[in-house]
């Protein structure tokens, strides 16, 4: 009578064992391959990892997604039976990809487990570098490596070059010159004459004290090539004019102009499309000079004032006005003035005026 409770046992045991392995499961005969070292210029290379369902039930591969753009795949699209092989295939692009590489692919299916991780690894040996690569830009038979120079900040007492790499790819001797160029810049090319297939520098030399303007300033100008006029030869210079507080002494900080606003940001709420949306920024010199408002400058579509006073003195308060055109805007809207002064201790303030034009 007690081996009825012990054959049960064993029955429910079986169950549940076969319960467990009527799942899917797919087995890999390898989870990383290494492609060793390859060339960049031999293109793509492709390998097929192998698998065997070893479930009950039939496999399905669901997602194969590979972790970053430079890997793609095919895999076996159709239900896997038990026994039988599938494949996941990878195919890796070294194009422009130069050095060691390790990249993942997760599968997931319809087992146990449902995700799994593939890795493909290796070593790309770069192509040789060209002409074409260290100048992409052309103008006539010259070659640049870019049309901008940039000097991100700069002082107002502050003198900065900057370079730009060319080389003559023509046949003939080239001399590069400026139309026209602002008093603060001077352009020139260095050789003077140019070679064929010599390299060489346009160089650019900045003086801040010159430029009698605050925050962002943009200049385009066109090349002469050898003193012909081509409207697509074109180069601009960018940089950000800062005030030069270096000098300053501790007690020249301590009475210093100092800029506080009210209120640095207004929410005009819903508007009426083409309506005119104002406010009065208002501020107070808290500090112990006189405080001037070196620049105000404002976005798209915004205009704004200056204050009526050429400088505010300490105690006194200003305010900027500001006016914002919503003609031909719709939905939610932003626009940012930026204002420049002489206190030391927060030159650049960034006001904005914002609201919901509704149609």
């Amino acid at each position: 009578m007690k081996a009825l409770p012990i054959i049960t046992l064993i029955l429910g045991i079986s169950i549940i064992s076969y319960g467990q392995n009527a799942a899917p499961q797919i087995v890999f005969e390898k989870t990383e391959h290494d492609f060793g070292t390859i060339k960049e210029t031999d293109g793509n290379v492709t390998y097929r990892f192998i698998f065997t369902n070893i479930g009950a039930q039939p496999a399905v591969i669901t997602r194969v997604q590979p972790t970053c753009g430079c890997t793609t795949s095919d895999y076996t699209k159709q239900p896997i039976l038990t026994n039988q092989k599938g494949f996941i295939e990878v195919v890796f692009d070294p194009s422009n990809r130069p050095g060691p590489f390790s990249k993942s692919i997760i599968v997931t299916t319809n087992g146990e487990p449902s995700n799994l991780t593939l890795k493909i690894s290796g070593n790309v040996i770069p192509r040789p570098r060209t002409i074409e690569d260290d100048y992409p830009l052309q103008m006539g038979s010259v070659r640049l490596q870019n049309t901008q120079f940039s000097f991100l900040n700069i002082t107002n007492t502050e003198v900065a070059e900057r370079e730009i790499p060319i080389i003559n790819v023509g046949n003939e001797p080239v001399t590069i010159t400026v139309e026209t160029t602002p008093a603060w810049l001077e352009v020139k090319q260095v050789p003077q004459v140019l070679k064929p297939n010599e390299k060489g520098v346009l160089k650019a030399k900045m003086d801040g004290s010159k430029v009698n303007d605050y925050g962002f300033v943009i200049e385009r100008m066109y090349l002469l090539i050898n003193n012909k006029p081509e409207r697509n030869n074109m180069l601009s210079v960018t940089a950000t004019v800062k005030e030069d507080f270096s000098k300053l002494t501790p007690e020249d900080l301590a009475k210093a102009p100092k800029i506080v606003f009210t209120q640095t940001s207004f929410e005009a709420g819903d508007v009426k499309a083409g309506s005119m949306v104002t406010h009065e920024f208002t501020f107070k010199n808290e500090g112990k000079n006189p405080l001037v408002i070196r620049k105000v400058r404002t976005g798209c579509g915004c205009t704004a004032t200056t204050p009526p006073a050429d400088k505010i003195d300490p105690g006194e308060t200003s305010s900027i006005k500001v006016s914002f055109n919503t003609h031909g805007r719709k939905g939610r809207q932003a626009q940012y003035i930026d204002v420049y002064s002489n206190d030391p201790s927060n030159s650049e303030i960034k006001l904005k005026i914002s609201c919901n034009v509704m149609e």
